[in-house]
């Protein structure tokens, strides 16, 4: 990419992080593959802004740093931090400050279907493979792709 198309993404974020901020709501897109089996690729989030105090860890939460969004899940509160991880990634995050986390994944729109953002039993299963096997990760992601992609 160009500077200019860098620099055009980097104030599409930084927009989208500041209509979240004032007026609570806000979907996107997924690109990433960090939250497999839960979250997939082209799958659009709704966030919506929630106090610190009631973020709960389990939860899938959006966070935006350095002109950056993570949507991951919530795995601990420590002090004014949050922990974060994707649930197919062996490491958690560097913790979020208040400041950066969003809001709360509410909801979840996959090929036009909804899909609820609550983890379910075979998440942990799923994720546990994933975390520990790339090669099953794009297996995975071979397998779903839409026939579209080509």
């Amino acid at each position: 990419m160009n500077l200019t198309a860098d620099l055009q993404n980097m104030a599409k974020r930084d927009l989208v992080a500041q209509v979240a901020r004032q007026f609570g709501e806000v979907r996107l897109k997924v690109t990433g593959t960090s939250m497999l089996p839960a979250v997939w690729p082209g799958d659009i989030l709704t966030v919506r802004r929630k106090s610190a105090a009631e973020m709960l860890p389990g939860q899938i939460v959006l966070c935006y740093r350095n002109h950056g969004f993570v949507a991951h899940r919530l795995v601990a509160k420590c002090g004014d931090g949050f922990v974060t991880r994707g649930d197919s990634l062996p490491y958690e995050d560097r913790p979020f400050r208040d400041d950066e986390v969003l809001g709360e994944v509410v909801s979840i729109l996959r090929e036009g279907r909804p899909v609820d953002p609550s983890p379910a039993w075979w998440h942990s299963a799923g994720s546990w493979i994933l975390r520990h096997s790339e090669l099953c990760t794009r297996m995975l992601l071979r397998l779903r792709r839409p026939a579209w992609a080509g």
